[in-house]
């Protein structure tokens, strides 16, 4: 399964659905109770990938996801990835090789919603994000300026690229400074 960009099916209110996805991942509804990473498939319908249950994961997973961003405060991470729906459906962790991270990360309390990263929602799927981890092979999918458009809207401006090859995350550090007047 090579990663590619998605053809998505346009939507005038593309802040709403990320707003919605964004507060799923606080107060999923009643059909999708406990924690969740919110995926935005390219029909901008909203899936629920569900977290391991309250004290069912490891200790030192745990502690890991602990050290990788600190649960101390609960923190927006938004993520770029490969969510067509037959490849979701055929096989998820190959079409999101760091969906354990991600679930990890959601896991210890923080806000986890994923998307694509077309350029008509690249904004608002970034949008009040403080961490933004993108898959490294969709990176060559992605628009030039993804990550002025991305730290434009993010509260800050963390953004990681994930190499499946070796599953390591590897920190931009050249990220545009926000634009002032």
């Amino acid at each position: 399964m090579t990663p590619r960009m998605p053809d998505v099916d346009p939507a005038a209110n593309i802040e709403e659905i990320f707003e919605k996805a964004r507060n799923a991942t606080v107060e999923p509804p009643p059909a999708e109770p406990g924690r969740h990473v919110v995926i935005v498939t390219p029909g901008r319908m909203l899936m629920f990938q569900a977290c391991p249950a309250p004290g069912s994961m490891p200790q030192e997973q745990v502690l890991a996801m602990e050290r990788m961003i600190s649960p101390s405060v609960r923190r927006n991470i938004a993520a770029l990835a490969y969510t067509e729906l037959s490849a979701l459906n055929r096989d998820i962790s190959r079409a999101i090789p760091f969906l354990g991270l991600l679930l990890g990360l959601a896991y210890i309390g923080h806000s986890v919603w994923i998307f694509e990263g077309h350029p008509s929602a690249l904004a608002a799927g970034c949008r009040n994000a403080v961490v933004l981890i993108v898959d490294g092979d969709m990176v060559h999918h992605l628009q030039g300026d993804w990550t002025a458009v991305a730290s434009s809207v993010m509260r800050h401006r963390e953004i990681y690229v994930h190499d499946r090859a070796s599953y390591s995350l590897r920190r931009i550090t050249d990220v545009p400074p926000p634009q002032t007047g």
